[in-house]
């Protein structure tokens, strides 16, 4: 039966809790908890019968200066303990406390969540009994300093578990250590925050800029399978915006709100690039961090990531990979642990992987968990109606990132845009206009400042029967030629092209004279 507690209004003066005792007293009652304030005394004491509560209400009431006495439901100090509880239990980091004699004192909800503990069973314990491996906060209350940030692995009978961890000393009003308090966070969490503060801005199919029909199909098929977890294969030419096609499925998935991780297969070499999708143990690598490290699919975890250029991957990554697809578990480099993982797999290419099966270079069985759902990006020159639009959205884009006012393009500089074939697709376009917009001037772009990219023939400098059969070395000297050529017409002086395009005054002389260019008068 729960205790009795009361509320008795009085008048302030010398002796009234003496008497107050002295009735208990006489009727055999105990005094569980007490809290005086001016005026108003709070009593806890052990349940009584209806006739014993009327009787000791009476016997109170005929004490000089006490006025009414209430039954309450809680002591202060237990409605103080419990908005204190509750509070604690809406923080979403965990947060333990202990006191003097190493006894755990608090254990909030998020804690006990994230030790899979009860704090019934935990609160009352000794430290030391319940985290087996030593922790950082009997060191704060040993010593009285606190710690901010320290990266720990606590084990207990549960097993090991990644926090951050900050501590403070709990002190009294002399000064004197009496306790200490924790503050958790789950490395997951930690990592998912430092994503949402510094992640790229997001992309959506509303930023792909386009008019042709070619691309709202592909765009329509793409928003389809964002609302489902089906894996994606994303085929393109470089340059076309996979990975823009890739953040746009993130975007408008139910997924949205987590981890978009992209990885660039061949941007890593092997043992590299292991670690960092799967993570590594504790001594798999010298130099490794010294708890080990979670890997991008724990990360990303009921997320997507994305994996470009998967047809990089070796014959060992893609049967681990394929293990993910199947099963949704991974294991970490250098260890025995299954981890369960939600991802969705979002990849791309522009390889030919089914060349690439022929030739026993790809895992038939990965190649047809991926290409569950493909999705073709038409290159740029089989969509040449989107590219005014894309013009004019790099136009914009390069003069505020370069701090330039050009705010025209003749019609022989956009010809020349249309004309071309863009076999570097979105890409080769953007960096095109950047050179553009750096070296307009007079708030236009002219056909002089579109010098373009000549990494393969284009009709404008090389016949196209002969484009197949020539020397590399004569290839390069045709691109050299174009661009020395174009950037001669643009500045004039050799010393000014030189200083455009990296050279040396006596360089740019020397490639004049191989490639008979006629000086200008003011050439030197």
């Amino acid at each position: 039966m729960a205790n009795l507690c009361l509320k008795i209004c009085n008048q302030d003066r010398v002796g009234l809790v003496l008497d107050i005792s002295r009735v208990l007293a006489e009727q055999n009652i105990n005094i569980l908890s007490m809290e005086v304030l001016p005026d108003i005394m709070y009593l806890e004491i052990e349940s009584l019968s209806p006739y014993e509560e009327v009787l000791l209400n009476t016997q109170l009431g005929e004490i000089p200066q006490i006025g009414n006495v209430n039954r309450i439901s809680r002591m202060p100090h237990q409605e103080r303990e419990q908005e204190l509880k509750t509070v604690m239990d809406t923080i979403g980091d965990g947060i333990l406390a202990i006191n003097q004699q190493e006894i755990i004192t608090h254990f909030n909800a998020a804690a006990e969540k994230m030790m899979s503990c009860k704090s019934g069973k935990i609160i009352g314990s000794n430290i030391k009994d319940v985290f087996i491996s030593k922790v950082p906060l009997l060191e704060t209350l040993h010593n009285g300093l606190p710690y901010n940030n320290r990266e720990i692995i606590v084990t207990t009978v549960k097993g090991k578990n990644h926090y951050l961890t900050s501590g403070r000393p709990i002190k009294d009003a002399n000064g004197i250590v009496i306790g200490a308090v924790a503050v958790l966070k789950a490395m997951k969490d930690v990592e998912e925050l430092v994503y949402s503060v510094t992640k790229p801005e997001i992309n959506s199919f509303e930023e792909i800029l386009h008019v042709s029909k070619v691309m709202e199909h592909t765009i329509n098929v793409a928003k389809l399978v964002a609302q489902n977890d089906s894996t994606v294969l994303i085929r393109g030419e470089s340059g076309t915006g996979k990975e823009l096609f890739a953040r746009s499925i993130h975007m408008a998935s139910p997924r949205q709100e987590k981890v978009f991780a992209p990885v660039n297969c061949a941007a890593l070499p092997d043992a590299l690039l292991e670690s960092e999708l799967f993570g590594y143990e504790e001594g798999a690598f010298t130099g490794g961090q010294k708890y080990g490290k979670s890997g991008l699919f724990e990360y990303a975890n009921g997320g997507t990531i994305f994996l470009d250029e998967i047809g990089e991957l070796s014959f060992s990554l893609q049967a681990k990979l394929l293990r993910v697809l199947q099963e949704g578990k991974i294991r970490r480099v250098g260890g025995n642990r299954e981890i369960d993982v939600d991802v969705r797999i979002i990849t791309a290419t522009h390889s030919n992987l089914e060349e690439m099966l022929r030739k026993n270079q790809f895992r038939e069985d990965l190649y047809y968990r991926l290409n569950v759902i493909p999705i073709f990006i038409p290159p740029l020159r089989e969509r040449k109606e989107d590219l005014p639009l894309l013009i004019e959205s790099l136009l914009f884009k390069k003069n505020h990132r370069l701090k330039k006012h050009i705010k025209h393009i003749l019609k022989p500089a956009m010809d020349k845009l249309l004309q071309h074939d863009w076999l570097g697709n979105v890409r080769e376009l953007e960096n095109v206009m950047e050179r553009a917009v750096s070296f307009a001037s007079h708030g236009e772009i002219t056909q002089d400042d579109i010098i373009l990219d000549h990494i393969t023939p284009t009709t404008s400098t090389v016949a196209t029967p002969t484009s197949n059969t020539r020397k590399l070395k004569e290839v390069l000297e045709e691109m050299e030629c174009c661009i020395l050529h174009e950037t001669i017409n643009k500045y004039g002086t050799s010393r000014q092209v030189g200083k455009i395009l990296g050279l040396s005054h006596t360089g740019v002389l020397n490639r004049m004279r191989k490639y008979n260019i006629p000086s200008r008068a003011d050439s030197l």
